[in-house]
């Protein structure tokens, strides 16, 4: 057995986990960019993980195949080459921030969610995605309308408050006016 199967399979479940998350299927590792606090806020962009993924893919495949054969494969430029373009796209991702429509799309769920929600709506999600059942999480995961009703009734559940303090009611006043 090569030493260069267990990078190969981690690189594979790794990409398999992206893949998941550009579809859609998986919605947790974007909603936890959510919760951070601060002054900028965390935006997700999978390009650098894609590129480092594939690059650790192509050349630990290139040291797998050429373990097993002799055969000298030039593919290991290919994947340093990779290697170099991640950390370029996680040093500057400000081409990803000119470019939103390009680079942040994807999954259409996020972009949605982004385009419709404050970023306190989107804290609120995020930290309510903690609370739910590890079922119904992957089931809100596997179904956009799913889980797009349910962000619909979070934010209709948390709009009594605002993002001024001096505004917050203790006590949420009925249509008649009394309390």
């Amino acid at each position: 057995m090569s030493v260069a199967l267990i990078p190969l399979l981690v690189s594979i479940g790794f990409l398999l986990r992206i893949g998941l998350i550009l579809m859609g299927l998986l919605k947790g590792p974007i909603l936890q960019t959510f919760e951070k606090y601060g002054d900028a806020e965390n935006v997700y962009y999978p390009l650098p993980s894609i590129l480092l993924w594939s690059g650790i893919f192509v050349l630990s495949a290139t040291a797998f195949i050429a373990a097993r054969t002799n055969i000298l494969l030039p593919t290991a430029p290919f994947g340093i080459l990779l290697l170099v373009a991640a950390y370029a796209a996680y040093a500057h991702p400000e081409l990803a921030q000119q470019y939103p429509r390009i680079f942040m799309s994807y999954p259409r769920w996020y972009f949605d969610l982004r385009e419709r929600t404050s970023r306190y709506e989107r804290r609120r999600l995020a930290y309510m995605w903690l609370w739910l059942p590890r079922r119904l999480r992957l089931s809100y995961s596997g179904s956009d309308p799913a889980f797009n009703q349910w962000a619909d009734l979070v934010i209709l559940a948390t709009m009594r408050f605002e993002d001024i303090p001096d505004e917050w009611r203790e006590v949420p006043v009925n249509a008649n006016g009394n309390f």
